[in-house]
């Protein structure tokens, strides 16, 4: 998916995780005319996502893909769900996420190293692969929790998927 596709065809949305104020992972790839929340912002998304009158590709990483399958487990329709390495200790229903959005793709930072990234996220409640049995796609990148929101946007660039398992 390239960058045009992704602001062109629908409302983009963009959820940064816990550290993201610091990190701006995620802030950072918001352009004009894009939407961004932070993690604990679920109200102000549901709000947005019940307002909208377009679908919504809601990108969200870490604490804030939590918030955004959660805000989709609620209720919540939402196009298509990008959730990049969840993070959480409570995790939504996972079938009524995938039921609110018409396709969930799920990416996992497939570097398990421990460092300074993947230690947050094991602290945090990492979800690894629980999406798995849940949303549309499950896919798997050589990245770790910080890198992989990189990844992600690099392998729409490329038009790959790496190791994609479709439920």
């Amino acid at each position: 998916m390239a960058d045009a596709q992704i602001s062109t065809l629908r409302q983009v949305v963009w959820v940064g995780g816990a550290l993201d104020k610091y990190t701006a992972l995620v802030r950072q790839h918001a352009h004009e005319g894009q939407h961004y929340f932070q993690w604990f912002e679920r109200q102000a998304l549901a709000n947005f996502l019940q307002q909208s009158r377009q679908p919504v590709l809601v990108i969200a990483h870490s604490y804030g893909a939590a918030t955004a399958a959660s805000v989709a487990a609620a209720g919540y329709r939402i196009d298509e769900l990008v959730t990049i390495d969840p993070v959480s200790w409570r995790k939504p229903n996972g079938a009524m996420v995938r039921r609110h959005c018409r396709h969930w793709r799920n990416y996992l930072a497939g570097d398990r190293r421990l460092n300074f990234a993947n230690l947050v996220a094991r602290c945090g409640g990492w979800w690894q692969d629980w999406p798995e049995f849940y949303a549309h796609q499950h896919l798997s990148l050589p990245a770790d929790h910080a890198d992989i929101v990189q990844a992600v946007l690099q392998s729409w660039r490329n038009g790959s998927v790496a190791q994609a398992r479709v439920a």
